[in-house]
């Protein structure tokens, strides 16, 4: 018999999560960087440790020492400049092995529910803010690797944008990227968002939708 727990965890975990991180992205303006980090780190966590499958003792501790250098990071009393380059790269590698992982498992399952649908969509979402980090340490690194338009504020928001306008191919182009490596690193997150789209989110909506007609 399903516990209460476990009916929340698999019915209701994940869509939560997407509202908190559509929520985080929409309420990004009026806040505070550090308060938006914060929410984002704890809701993106949130969503990979409810969306791993696998057993592995060491996979779930390094969740769980990750989860907590990531928060004490963001309260981290250091030069600024110094905070924010280990905060974002402990961000970036946490995250994408994570991912890896998810969308290595979604593929591999056999029953695909909307749980699992929700699953992918705070993948894409996590993945384009972690590109936006990406961004900001480039920017940090090497101010002219990017070109902004007079009118832009520098900064998380303005990567943020760039990343998530980048993943989806919409590129206004208000935000260029000039340095060949943050040119090559918007390629990568530009085929990375189509072919998330078009193989691994097509290949479990395909499953999806043959489990509801068989």
């Amino acid at each position: 018999m399903r516990t209460a727990r476990h009916l929340l965890t698999r019915r209701y975990a994940q869509p939560v999560v997407t509202l908190m991180l559509v929520g985080l992205l929409l309420a990004h303006p009026f806040i505070s960087a550090r308060q938006g980090l914060l929410l984002f780190v704890l809701a993106a966590l949130l969503a990979l440790f409810i969306s791993i499958r696998r057993s592995d003792l060491k996979l779930r501790i390094y969740l769980g020492i990750s989860s907590f250098v990531l928060v004490w990071s963001i309260f981290w009393d250091l030069h600024p400049g110094l905070e924010k380059l280990f905060l974002y790269s402990s961000c970036i590698s946490t995250y994408f092995i994570f991912i890896f992982f998810i969308i290595h498992d979604l593929l591999k399952t056999t029953e695909i529910t909307k749980n699992e649908i929700f699953s992918l969509i705070n993948c894409y979402l996590i993945v384009g803010t972690v590109f936006s980090f990406v961004y900001e340490i480039i920017f940090y690194s090497t101010p002219e690797s990017f070109s902004f338009g007079p009118h832009n504020i520098y900064d998380h928001s303005i990567f943020l944008y760039y990343s998530f306008i980048t993943i989806t191919t919409l590129g206004y182009g208000d935000v260029v990227p000039i340095s060949p490596f943050a040119r090559h690193i918007a390629i990568i997150e530009a085929i990375f968002g189509q072919f998330y789209i078009a193989i691994v989110v097509s290949y479990i909506l395909g499953k999806y939708i043959q489990r509801k007609l068989a």
